[in-house]
């Protein structure tokens, strides 16, 4: 009797999964969440996770302004874009989405989502190359446009506008989010002076994803955490990471949602899961980003807790730059930057 008990208890669960089944859209980078972690939530929730990947921002942002973002229970935004996009009402306030006594969130995370986000991840922005291949020095930003010109079709710099002028600037021991229009000039010069050597023009992991064992790729402006996917995708172990001397630009990445797209009970269980400080652990070990979950350390390792390209420890306070809104005029003139250099 407690045997048959059990197997209509088993059916009853199997169909209740079923009946209130759901599936969650994500609009996200490609290989951002852990597949173990999103099977092991698919199986206990009975939801489905669908993810739908971008490989630039400037394509995110266009699905964004368009509207179509609706199509997305849940969209990556950096805390720049999320901030902008937070004042125009284009997305939901999520402040309130999880329960206060869930994860402990970084402040600096919490302040970068503005309310609008959900924290995920955090980082540094910094250089890739191979130490088999690339046998000078690389400290200095400058070493990314020198390699380039010694060595052409072998670097890839990213086209983004925000970044890929920071770059620029930073070699050029400038602030990185500067306005001046002069700087930007010489910022513009020096991008514009390695174009026809680039391997190509775009986001190094999205480029070592396509092409995996036949990428071509030495050095390319990497953000912290992708060392570790790019040598899995392309097979190839000799990869380092580096934060040049005139320092980064820190970023933060957010869970976030557009106005008009309803939070469901399904996706509020999506967040909930995903913060859980083991879930939390094991979703950024497996895809090795530093999560914004300071509970979830307490479950991490020691190998991921010492990982100097996610922690870094030798970098002073006055080389973290964080990323500041800028007036229209020195949007206009970075986006114009960008499209220059797309279409030579």
């Amino acid at each position: 009797m407690r045997s048959l008990y059990l197997s209509i208890m088993l059916v009853l669960n199997l169909v209740c999964k079923t009946t209130n089944a759901d599936e969650i859209r994500l609009f996200t980078w490609e290989e951002y969440f852990s597949d173990e972690v999103i099977q092991n939530f698919e199986a206990e929730s009975g939801h489905t996770v669908n993810q739908v990947y971008f490989d630039s921002e400037g394509l995110r942002d266009d699905v964004m302004y368009s509207g179509k973002a609706i199509a997305y229970d849940l969209v990556i935004l950096d805390g720049y874009t999320l901030n902008v996009l937070g004042d125009k009402g284009v997305l939901s306030k999520l402040d309130s989405a999880l329960s206060d006594d869930l994860p402990f969130f970084t402040d600096k995370s919490k302040e970068a989502c503005h309310g609008y986000g959900v924290p995920y991840a955090y980082g540094t922005m910094g250089v890739g190359f191979r130490s088999s291949k690339v046998k000078t020095a690389i400290n200095s930003w400058m070493d990314v446009f020198n390699y380039a010109k010694q060595n052409p079709g072998s670097v890839i710099i990213p086209d983004q506008d925000l970044d890929t002028v920071a770059i620029a600037l930073m070699a050029l021991n400038y602030n990185p989010m500067s306005s001046n229009e002069s700087e930007l000039k010489q910022a513009f010069e020096l991008l514009q002076s390695v174009m026809g050597d680039l391997l190509v023009f775009r986001n190094g992991l999205g480029y070592a994803l396509d092409k995996g064992e036949h990428s071509k790729m030495e050095l390319a402006v990497f953000y912290s955490g992708e060392k570790e996917q790019i040598s899995i995708a392309t097979g190839q172990d000799d990869w380092e990471y580096i934060v040049p001397d005139e320092g980064t630009l820190l970023w933060h990445e957010c869970l976030s949602s557009h106005a008009e797209k309803p939070m469901k009970p399904s996706t509020i269980e999506f967040l909930s899961y995903m913060n859980k400080p083991e879930n939390a652990a094991r979703n950024a070990q497996n895809i090795w980003f530093a999560t914004a979950n300071q509970d979830a350390l307490k479950w991490a390792d020691k190998n991921y807790l010492n990982d100097k390209e996610l922690f870094p420890t030798k970098i002073t306070s006055s080389k973290y730059y964080n990323y500041q809104l800028l007036d229209y005029k020195a949007l206009k003139i970075r986006g114009n930057i960008i499209n220059v250099l797309s279409n030579q």
